[in-house]
C-alpha cells in the first residue's frame, strides 16, 4: 500500500476478508466443526482393535483355561499340580453398538447442526469486519478532508496576519488584533496536528483490519461510494432480515439442539444393545497356529430401569434449556428488527444532517467572506473576523463529517440486514 497504488474500497473489503486473523479464526473453527460431524460416522460403525499378550503363572484356573485355549491340555492332567505356565495370546476384538435409543443418530445431527452454528459465527464475523472496514474507509477520507480544511484555515489566518502586520507597522490596526490572530493560527496548528494524527491512527486500524503492519501510506481512491443496495423501506428491509441474519440462524440452530438435547434425554429411558466378539490364537511360544484358532461372539443388551431419578432430572434440565432457546430466539428476533429499524432512521437522519451541513456551510462561507472584507476595510472588529472563520472552518467539517456519515449510514443497513458480507462472496 502505497502513493503509487491507491486502496478502493472493495479491495480493502475483498483484502480484510482474506487476510484478517479474526476471519480465518472463525473459517478454522468451522473445519473443526466440519470435522467433527465426520467423528461421528464412528458411532455407526464397529469398532476394532488387534492385540497380543504374554501371561506366565501356576494358578490352576488360569492354567487350566490357557492350555485348554492352546489346544494342549496333557491327559490324565492333575489339577491339584498343575505346574507353571507360559502363554502367548494374539487376537482381533470387534466392538459394535447395534442401539442404544438413537443418541447416535442425535448426535449426529447435533454436530450438524453446529457447523450451521460455526458458518453464522463465521457470516456475523465477516459482516462486523465488512462494517468496519466500510466506516474505518470513510473515516480515513473525512480525516483526509478534516487535514486540508485544517490546513487551508491555518493559510487563511496565517495570510491575514502578514497582512494585517504590514498595516500595524503602518499604525493601521491594533496590537490587540495582532496577537489575536496569533492567538487564533495557533489554534489552527493545534487543529491541524490533530488532524493529521487522527488521520495516522485512522490509516493504521485501516491496515489492521486488512490484516497488515501499519507500515507506509495508505493512499484511498477518492470520490468512493458504498457499494450497496437495499429496499427503500423498513418493511422491505426487516423481510430480508428475517431470512438473512446470521445471529438469527444461530438462534434458530440453538433452538433445534435443545430440541434434540431432550431426546437424547429421554433415549436414557431406552435400553443398549451391543455386539462383541473375538477371534485369539493361545500358543507356550511367539509361533501362531490357525488350526488353534478361537473365536466368541455374543449381544449384550442391558436396560437401566432404575437410575436414582438422574433421567428425569436429566429430561427436566434440558427442558429448561429448550424454554431458554426458545425465549433467546424471541430476543434475537426483536433485536434483529430493532436494528433494522435503527439503521433506516439513522441514514435518514445522516440525509438530513447533510442537507443543514451543506446549506449552513454555504451560508458560513458568505459571513465569512463578508466579515473579511469589512474587517479589512475597518468597519468590524477582529473579533467578528474569528468568529466567522472558526464558523466556516468548523461548518466545512461538519459537511465532511456529514458526507461520509451518509455512506457509512447505508453499509450499516445492509450489515443490519445481514447481506452486507455475502456481497463480496466468492462464487
Amino acid at each position: 500500500m502505497n502513493r503509487s497504488s491507491p486502496l478502493h474500497i472493495e479491495t480493502a473489503i475483498t483484502t480484510a476478508l482474506a487476510e484478517n486473523p479474526d476471519i480465518t479464526m472463525a473459517a478454522a473453527a468451522v473445519k473443526k466443526a466440519e470435522a467433527d460431524l465426520e467423528k461421528t460416522r464412528a458411532l455407526f460403525l464397529p469398532a476394532i482393535s488387534l492385540y497380543t499378550d504374554h501371561s506366565a503363572g501356576d494358578a490352576p484356573s488360569a492354567y487350566l483355561f490357557k492350555t485348554i485355549d492352546q489346544r494342549d491340555l496333557p491327559r490324565n492332567t492333575d489339577f491339584n499340580d498343575l505346574g507353571r505356565f507360559s502363554n502367548f495370546e494374539t487376537g482381533i476384538t470387534m466392538g459394535w453398538n447395534l442401539f442404544r435409543g438413537g443418541k447416535d443418530r442425535l448426535a449426529r445431527k447435533m454436530a450438524a447442526l453446529n457447523i450451521e452454528g460455526k458458518e453464522a459465527l463465521l457470516a456475523t464475523g465477516k459482516d462486523r469486519i465488512v462494517i468496519a472496514v466500510i466506516k474505518t474507509y470513510f473515516s480515513l477520507l473525512k480525516a483526509e478532508d478534516y487535514v486540508a480544511i485544517a490546513r487551508q484555515s491555518k493559510t487563511t489566518i496565517k495570510e491575514q496576519l502578514r497582512i494585517m502586520e504590514v498595516r500595524f507597522r503602518g499604525g493601521g490596526v491594533l496590537k490587540s488584533d495582532i496577537l489575536s490572530l496569533k492567538t487564533r493560527l495557533a489554534e489552527a496548528e493545534k487543529d491541524l496536528v490533530q488532524s493529521q494524527n487522527l488521520h495516522a491512527t485512522t490509516a493504521a486500524t485501516l491496515a489492521n483490519l486488512m490484516g497488515r503492519e501499519p507500515l507506509g501510506t495508505i493512499t484511498l481512491v477518492k470520490g468512493c461510494s458504498c457499494p450497496v443496495s437495499f429496499p427503500d423501506t423498513y418493511a422491505g428491509g426487516k423481510e430480508i432480515a428475517l431470512g438473512s441474519r446470521p445471529e438469527l440462524t444461530s438462534a434458530r440452530q440453538r433452538l433445534e439442539q435443545a430440541r434434540i438435547a431432550v431426546k437424547m434425554a429421554k433415549s436414557d429411558y431406552l435400553p443398549r444393545v451391543d455386539l462383541k466378539s473375538t477371534y485369539y490364537m493361545d500358543s507356550k511360544t511367539h509361533e501362531l497356529n490357525a488350526n488353534k484358532g478361537n473365536y466368541t461372539v455374543g449381544v449384550r443388551a442391558q436396560w437401566d430401569v432404575f437410575t436414582g431419578f438422574s433421567t428425569k432430572a436429566g429430561i427436566a434440565g434440558a427442558e429448561y434449556q429448550l424454554a431458554r432457546a426458545r425465549a433467546g430466539m424471541k430476543k434475537t428476533r426483536l433485536a434483529v428488527l430493532r436494528d433494522v429499524k435503527t439503521a433506516f432512521l439513522d441514514l435518514m437522519d445522516a440525509n438530513k444532517r447533510f442537507d443543514v451541513a451543506k446549506t449552513a456551510t454555504a451560508k458560513a462561507a458568505e459571513s465569512f467572506e463578508l466579515a473579511r472584507l469589512r474587517y479589512q476595510g475597518g468597519s468590524v472588529p477582529i473579533t467578528r473576523y474569528l468568529e466567522t472563520e472558526l464558523a466556516a472552518s468548523r461548518a466545512e467539517i461538519n459537511l465532511a463529517a456529514a458526507r461520509f456519515d451518509k455512506k457509512i449510514a447505508k453499509g450499516e443497513i445492509a450489515r443490519a440486514l445481514g447481506i452486507l458480507s455475502s456481497i463480496w462472496k466468492k462464487e
